[in-house]
């Protein structure tokens, strides 16, 4: 049945978090990953064809509009329970919330 990646968002009381879950549809097991690097909601996640996940924009916790941007990079490849691990990246040259996002065919 597959997997969904819960990022961020809203949690109890409407608080901004950066948790993250792992949920398999199969079971309901519901499995913490590591935290997004800051609290966002409103932003855009696209997956990487590295299996990556970028995640871009968005609110945080004071609705300041985010530039900044950040990876999920995927385990080591053969290491089978190896931690997936949050890295930023460059600041967005606007800052932005509400955007979408998505990879193009040839990967960028």
């Amino acid at each position: 049945a597959g997997q969904v990646l819960l990022l961020g968002g809203y949690g109890e009381d409407y608080l901004t978090v950066s948790t993250d879950f792992l949920v398999d549809l199969a079971t309901g097991v519901c499995t913490p990953q590591p935290n997004l690097l800051c609290e966002r909601y409103y932003f855009t996640a696209a997956r990487l064809p590295d299996g990556g996940i970028v995640c871009a924009g968005g609110l945080d916790f004071d609705d300041k509009v985010l530039s900044s941007a950040q990876v999920c990079e995927p385990r080591t490849l053969g290491v089978m329970y190896a931690a997936w691990t949050w890295r930023g990246l460059p600041a967005m040259s606007v800052a932005r919330d509400g955007c979408g996002g998505c990879v193009l065919s040839d990967g960028r």
